[in-house]
């Protein structure tokens, strides 16, 4: 199994460069899950600061509902010192990613813009204050919030789930301001290694339930063995056989199980993705290839520059890097990118020629 030997091979290193034993299997994570609770699909599980549902807040089928709730955070923090929050709230939602958020200082009370002051004032909720007040604290209740605590509820769509969403970015920030103030304490030598997997195959390539699909990885991804009946009849519900290896909230690799049926790989192109036929034809090698009984592969490839930064504590790749690029893509150690010598472009039989005088011979 890949992953198998992948383990190994990171059981091995972290032994052999920093003496220290990583227990073996890693947990495993569904995508579904790490996006739900964390607010990313490379989530770092050092720390708590869970997100939780909140099937009760929603509008909709379409929609989902979720809180962060930081203990004591209203006591912690001063206004002033909650900005930057209030700004990656803002930029959430001018960017169409939630479709509303909202943050609660004082819990005996909510203002009339939260989603909770929505749901309370629903046609369908109580009547009167007292009625409100009750379901209030009993919501509170149900999410263990108490008095002092900062609430940060968010509503998003249900068929568009960004790599990060708006409270998994503010969980982020959240962590690094309690490190600042001393509320949390985060061991940098706890190698927290986790596999996150069961992916969707497919993405909304829109906020729309029925928006079209694109491929989530890429379209050579072979669907989850228990899924393959939907990919005919409803695939944005497929998951795909793709796994990435995460440490501490950073990605180390990724990979996946590829299509081997030539029919489920033309099904893919044409009648999920619609490919256009020149595209299709692009590919006509690869599904001939599978149709002369290609056996069931995958494999995995790990970012070897952010590997040696995590294992030296480096800052930056570039401090890993071996020849950095400068700000502007230039690799100053080999001159590139750089004009071709007339001897290099004789020594490969090219010629450079002006764009009219090409085009005058492709004409001819």
């Amino acid at each position: 199994d890949i992953q198998d030997v992948m383990e190994l091979l990171v059981q091995h290193i972290w032994k052999t460069v920093k003496n220290v034993h990583i227990q073996v299997p890693f947990p495993r994570m569904s995508f579904a899950d790490a996006t739900s609770k964390y607010g990313s699909d490379k989530p770092d599980t050092r720390f708590g600061l869970e997100i939780t549902q909140v099937p009760e807040l929603r509008v909709d089928d379409h929609t989902v509902a979720e809180v962060l709730v930081v203990p004591s955070g209203a006591e912690i923090f001063s206004t002033k010192e909650l900005s930057p929050f209030i700004d990656l709230m803002r930029n959430s939602q001018n960017n169409n990613e939630s479709k509303a958020i909202n943050s609660d200082h004082d819990l005996s009370g909510t203002s009339k813009a939260t989603l909770l002051s929505r749901w309370l004032s629903a046609p369908s909720q109580a009547s009167n204050t007292d009625e409100k007040s009750l379901r209030l604290k009993d919501f509170l209740s149900s999410i263990s919030a108490k008095k002092g605590d900062l609430l940060f509820v968010s509503e998003r769509s249900a068929y568009v789930t960004p790599a990060n969403t708006t409270l998994g970015r503010i969980r982020t920030l959240m962590a690094q301001r309690l490190q600042s103030k001393g509320h949390l304490v985060i061991p940098s030598n706890k190698y927290n290694f986790l596999w996150i997997e069961d992916f969707p195959l497919f993405s909304r390539e829109v906020d729309d339930a029925n928006g079209r699909l694109s491929a989530t990885h890429h379209p050579f991804t072979a669907p989850a063995e228990k899924d393959l009946p939907l990919l005919y009849t409803d695939p944005a519900k497929v998951h795909g056989q793709h796994y990435d290896l995460v440490l501490n909230g950073i990605e180390l690799g990724g990979g996946s199980i590829r299509v081997h049926d030539p029919d489920v790989q033309s099904y893919i192109f044409k009648e999920i993705l619609k490919l256009p036929p020149k595209i299709q034809s692009s590919f006509d090698h690869l599904v001939t290839a599978l149709g002369h009984g290609c056996p069931p592969h995958g494999g995995i490839a790990l970012g070897l520059d952010r590997l040696v930064a995590i294992l030296t504590e480096s800052p930056s790749l570039r401090d890993v890097i071996a020849f950095p690029k400068s700000s502007n893509g230039r690799d100053l150690f080999m001159h590139s990118p750089s004009m071709a010598t007339s001897e290099q472009l004789s020594e490969y039989g090219l010629q450079v020629c002006s764009s009219r005088h090409a085009k005058r011979q492709l004409i001819e």
